[in-house]
């Protein structure tokens, strides 16, 4: 919010303000049909045959001006992005494709519309940006190719519909005497300004000191500086910091630079020419080593990657940036950090066949174990599925040691197997359109939701064209001759038919009437509300009466607690989520008008804890009775939680920082305290104890508006989070966690300051 109010206030004066009419225009299509030629032909540059392969992305920024087509005086400016062809590249360019361009997909009628894989594109495009992608098909070569451009556009245009705005022919290198141009690139210019002057973005408004900063630093003929001379330029234009941040994120946002300002470990960083990054990444993509080695790229190799590389006239990279470069490759999913610190495993590279696994789903489960299994069923298979997943669960990847000496991680380029030490172990394997997931451990249902929600973030973040187009299924259980039957039944279609009293339902496939109950088993737990309830009474029995059981507990705890962490986010994303609060004077008795103590807690799964370094994460307040009241209620709830998780948390913790830092007596005393006291309140007052839940929300009304008033004492309080004692740290399952300096630093990966 702070930024869009800066942005709003550079508006205020129109003295000072600029209209803007800029889009991007991007060319995809397969290495070899033409890209590079067509944009020299497009920007007045003299195009040639053969020209030299496109490593990553080639971007040129204001390449090409063209009249508006129905606005005297008023130029459209195109930032060209000229995308490799290569498929190595097809995962990562994903990143770069966005809403409101004009795509350019090029194809070759010398090789046919199947061969240039345009069908393939489309859909990787409407995965990506979805159905506003804006996609004019152009076909080279027209007249050099001696070949007629043979495609089936009604089909085209039926399946992909408004995205595809029309079908033009051209060749780059023969001259059309009646335009001047190249032949077809006038009526090409025409189409590409119609197309975009449609777009949201054309006639946005920009402070002049912030396009003149802007301009600027896109002269600057460094490719990566410093977020500190980034503001020095701001500051020479009358920005203020957070005008500075504000224009450095709508920069990157509208894929001018890349920078990162949430990230700690890269927001000092500005790249000022995203090419240069992404030849970078190209090299390591193309390193044909690296995929001889299973993906795996060690430290002592990123010289000879990305220095002493083959490709002539293309930049390289001093050492002094290999670790910028790997922390980036980790943003965009392309790698993740070996657990020994020495290299990097290129997630695009694994094997390409299924190595031996501990087991197969068809194998029955051990003894005292059970195994769910799950199927995401997408209407298309996204490109870069499995890299991304592999990556986004590599704290759980096997390794295992073979009969060659080395360490083998069970992964391969269609699946994985996984092992959560404390919560079984699954494998997922991708086949056709399905994505299949089994999970096998005493409690299973912990690890498949962890799992779940990892797929589910990734395919909604990363393809926003499937969403609505993807459902998760159980599989039909029937087997005939050992082979399992094809059938599926969504997971919420089953969980609606249940509700409106139906027993059995038949497989569509098999014809097989099963019991809905027994087809939902491992998917309809209780209500994360009816779980705290469940082992609040096990807990308050004592810590042996979960003893025996203390695996399927584990899991139980740890599912309940990431669904009760994760709906709190839901109603407040700014601020810490648990705490515990008491009175100074240890007076339970009298509520009001006295000075409380609040502690703030860490959130690792696990090893939840009070904040322990000196001054930080405690502060000591006059609580007036409103302010009391208002929290009560989620304080209440945040008491029960902590009270279930701490039998396990307290040793946890004590172990894991070598000292005791939390009593277990006095912890829990404070906690039952805190629990009665803030119950008493809600017992005494009724618009407190109001029990109604907020629409489609696992907190109450008054839970909602305590957790509002414990972020607005912070915020008060702690502006800056200087004295928090806690840092936000996002998690794959799209969550995040709050989390004291010693455990967000374990969580941070092991790429050193320096590599020679």
């Amino acid at each position: 919010m702070e930024e869009l109010f800066a942005y709003l206030r550079s508006l205020q004066n129109p003295q000072e303000v600029e209209t803007l009419y800029e889009a991007k225009l991007v060319l995809i299509g397969e290495g070899d049909v033409g890209k590079t030629t067509l944009l020299k032909a497009l920007t007045g540059k003299k195009p040639q045959a053969g020209e030299q392969t496109t490593h990553g992305i080639s971007i040129d920024i204001q390449a090409l001006s063209l009249p508006h087509p129905d606005k005297a005086d008023i130029q459209l400016k195109f930032n060209a992005w000229d995308f490799g062809g290569q498929e190595v590249y097809r995962v990562t360019h994903q990143f770069f494709f966005s809403k409101r361009s004009v795509y350019l997909l090029l194809w070759e009628p010398r090789r046919g519309v199947q061969q240039c894989q345009v069908e393939d594109w489309l859909r990787m495009l409407r995965l990506r940006v979805g159905e506003a992608a804006r996609v004019i098909i152009v076909s080279t070569h027209c007249k050099t190719g001696e070949r007629i451009a043979r495609i089936d556009k009604p089909v085209l245009k039926r399946d992909y519909g408004d995205m595809i705005v029309d079908f033009l022919e051209v060749d780059s290198l023969i001259d059309d005497l009646d335009t001047g141009d190249k032949v077809g690139i006038a009526a090409l210019k025409q189409l590409i300004a119609e197309t975009a002057k449609t777009f949201d973005q054309m006639g946005a408004k920009l402070n002049r000191a912030w396009r003149e900063s802007r301009d600027e630093l896109l002269a600057l003929a460094e490719p990566r500086i410093t977020y500190a001379n980034f503001t020095a330029v701001c500051e020479r234009h009358g920005l203020s910091a957070i005008a500075t941040r504000t224009l450095a994120d709508l920069m990157h946002d509208l894929g001018y630079i890349v920078y990162y300002g949430d990230d700690e470990a890269l927001q000092d960083d500005v790249v000022l020419q995203p090419e240069w990054l992404t030849k970078a990444i190209g090299f390591v993509l193309e390193d044909r080593t690296t995929q001889a080695m299973d993906g795996i790229l060690p430290d002592s190799r990123l010289k000879e990657v990305l220095f002493d590389h083959p490709f002539a006239n293309e930049p390289r990279y001093e050492p002094e940036l290999y670790p910028f470069f790997l922390r980036l490759m980790e943003k965009y999913d392309v790698s993740y950090r070996l657990e020994d610190g020495t290299g990097s495993l290129v997630s695009q590279h694994v094997p390409q066949v299924r190595p031996s696994l501990p087991w197969l789903p068809e194998e029955e489960p051990e003894p005292n174990r059970r195994r769910i299994a799950m199927v995401c069923v997408m209407e298309e298979s996204p490109p870069g599925l499995i890299p991304w997943m592999i990556v986004r669960t590599h704290e759980y990847i096997y390794q295992r040691h073979e009969n060659d000496g080395k360490e083998h991680r069970l992964h391969w380029q269609k699946g994985m197997f996984l092992r959560n030490n404390r919560h079984g172990e699954a494998m997922l394997e991708l086949r056709d359109r399905e994505l299949h997931l089994y999970t096998e451990a005493v409690w299973p249902e912990y690890f498949t939701n962890v799992l779940q929600q990892t797929l589910q973030t990734l395919i909604d973040y990363t393809w926003p064209g499937l969403q609505g187009r993807y459902y998760f299924a159980v599989p039909c259980p029937t087997k005939t001759d050992n082979q399992a039957c094809m059938g599926r039944f969504e997971i919420g279609a089953l969980r609606q038919f249940l509700e409106e009293g139906d027993v059995r339902y038949p497989c569509q496939f098999c014809r097989t009437r099963h019991n809905i109950v027994d087809l939902l088993y491992g998917f309809e737990e209780e209500t994360t509300r009816e779980q705290l309830t469940r082992i609040e009474t096990k807990v308050d029995r004592g810590f042996a009466e979960i003893q025996d059981n203390l695996a399927e507990w584990e899991s139980r705890i740890a599912n309940y607690t990431m669904g009760i962490m994760r709906a709190i986010a839901n109603e407040a994303k700014d601020g810490p989520r648990l705490f515990t609060l008491e009175p100074i004077d240890g007076n339970w008795r009298r509520l009001f008008d006295k000075r409380y103590r609040l502690h703030l807690w860490c959130e690792a799964e696990n090893c939840q804890h009070r904040v322990h370094q000196p001054n930080l994460g405690v502060y000591e307040f006059e609580a007036p009775r409103d302010w009391v009241i208002e929290v009560a209620p989620y304080a209440n709830l945040v008491s029960r939680v902590l009270k279930t998780v701490l039998p396990l948390a307290i040793p946890a913790a004590n172990l894991y920082f070598g000292k005791d830092i939390m009593d277990d007596w006095t912890i829990q005393k404070s906690l039952d305290a805190m629990k009665d006291a803030t119950g008493t309140l809600l017992k005494e007052d009724f618009s407190v104890a109001e029990p109604g839940r907020l629409k489609d929300s696992l907190l109450t009304e008054a839970e909602r508006s305590g957790l509002l008033a414990l972020h607005a004492f912070l915020r008060k309080e702690d502006p800056h989070h200087q004295r928090l004692g806690l840092k936000r740290m996002p998690t794959y399952t799209g969550d995040y966690l709050w989390l004291c300096e010693v455990h967000y630093q374990a969580a941070q990966s092991k790429i050193p300051d320096r590599i020679e």
